[in-house]
């Protein structure tokens, strides 16, 4: 702190060194001075045409606005200062000094920036697609410039920032135009294997969300301490997953009424043994 207020009184006791010897060069300072006024209004305002055409927050594009602001008043003063003489090396310095401290401040900003370009260029998912990042599954609201919002199915709105979006396993949903339900439930062993494999295809082939040209099984997935695991695939459009995938279990049980095939449920079976005493 101390070699930045240094560097700012060097400066200022240049400006008081010059103001004699440069006074002949004061219009083209002045006229230099309204230059730099013109370019920082018509800059500021084709900035703010175009920025509110850009798919990002409004915080961000202040932020920007105000940086480019700092940029175009740091070059006139440069420019200006050196047309009167007056050395500006150490302002300068001052400068370096004060970027590298905003610099280190805004290292997380620019990372999520800089992830948010990514998403935008490589496409990983889109708005309305239906996601699972690093463990938070939803859909996908909003792509800004510092986080991504997702809405999960509880309706919880997940702010996530880009810069872990981007190290992150990202499942999208949505990608295909069907998306695959897969469903496992088990049934006694006193039970018929085609006939369950038979009751859980009808239950597929009457639902109306399941896509029919799509493939449709039901086949034994493991042979369990207690029960007889049957798994069922089939395809659903994207927008109807759930529903699809809640009516299936839904119509099961009754389904398995119809054919009288059970469900092992849990329980407990007591043996007592007889010593021969009355």
């Amino acid at each position: 702190m101390t070699n930045t207020t240094s560097y700012f009184q060097d400066f200022m006791n240049g400006i008081n060194d010059a103001v004699g010897a440069n006074l002949k060069a004061l219009p083209i300072a002045i006229i230099l001075a309204i230059i730099f006024y013109v370019i920082y209004k018509v800059v500021n305002k084709i900035f703010r045409k175009y920025s509110q055409k850009l798919p990002v927050e409004k915080n961000v594009t202040k932020a920007v606005n105000k940086i480019i602001d700092i940029l175009i008043i740091f070059f006139a003063i440069m420019i200006i200062a050196s047309a009167l003489g007056i050395n500006t090396s150490s302002l300068i310095a001052a400068f370096s000094i004060f970027g590298l401290a905003i610099s280190l401040s805004v290292q997380n900003i620019m990372s999520n920036v800089a992830n948010a370009i990514n998403i935008y260029a490589n496409r990983p998912f889109k708005i309305d697609d239906y996601v699972d990042i690093d463990g938070t599954e939803g859909t996908v609201i909003e792509i800004g410039f510092m986080f991504t919002k997702i809405r999960t199915y509880k309706n919880e709105m997940i702010y996530m920032p880009n810069s872990k979006v981007g190290s992150a396993i990202i499942k999208n949903y949505s990608y295909e135009k069907y998306r695959r339900i897969e469903y496992t439930i088990g049934v006694s062993y006193d039970n018929d294997i085609e006939k369950v494999k038979k009751a859980l295809l009808e239950v597929l082939n009457e639902d109306e969300d399941v896509v029919k040209s799509e493939e449709m099984v039901a086949f034994v997935n493991d042979y369990a301490s207690s029960s007889i695991n049957f798994t069922i695939r089939a395809y659903t459009k994207n927008e109807s997953f759930l529903k699809c995938l809640w009516n299936i279990k839904e119509h099961i049980k009754p389904k398995f009424d119809k054919y009288g095939i059970t469900i092992p449920y849990p329980q407990l079976d007591v043996l007592i043994k007889n010593n021969g005493n009355s």
